[in-house]
């Protein structure tokens, strides 16, 4: 019973800290070239977020 308390107080403490420090981490993760590619090659299989993203890239 207290591990489990003690786990999940733990794992809030590391999703507020990492909630906290949210833009901080996502510079970091895409300041490295090989995750940036990564990352936009995996939103661009979204059909839904490539259709927007072309639509308003390519607008007139």
């Amino acid at each position: 019973m207290i591990r489990s308390i003690i786990k999940m107080l733990s794992a809030l403490a590391v999703l507020g800290t990492a909630y906290r420090f949210r833009y901080k981490l996502l510079n970091a993760f895409l300041g490295n070239s090989f995750l940036r590619k990564v990352s936009v090659n995996a939103m661009m299989n979204i059909p839904g977020v490539r259709s927007k993203l072309m639509g308003t890239a390519f607008r007139k």
